[in-house]
């Protein structure tokens, strides 16, 4: 696994589900760094507007063990 695979959680923890992340999710590593067998993964959510008219993202950062990880698409540079 390195920098900008996305991959997929495999499994359920309550760890990750008090980040609001679940099994079979699928975000993308955005650290070249692998901290204490964990990856920085990122998982896409929605745009959204408040009522102030600011508008803001449902995007989740979490760490995730790279064992609860499967790569989904590779990285390959341009």
């Amino acid at each position: 696994m390195k920098e900008y695979d996305d991959v997929k959680v495999i499994v359920e923890k309550e760890t990750y589900a008090k980040e609001g992340v679940h099994k079979g999710m699928i975000g993308t590593i955005l650290d070249p760094r692998k901290i204490n067998g964990k990856w920085l993964v990122v998982f896409d959510g929605e745009f959204k507007q408040d009522e102030d008219g600011a508008w803001y993202t449902t995007d989740k950062e979490c760490e995730v063990a790279e064992s609860d990880l499967m790569v989904v698409k590779e990285y390959k540079e341009p």
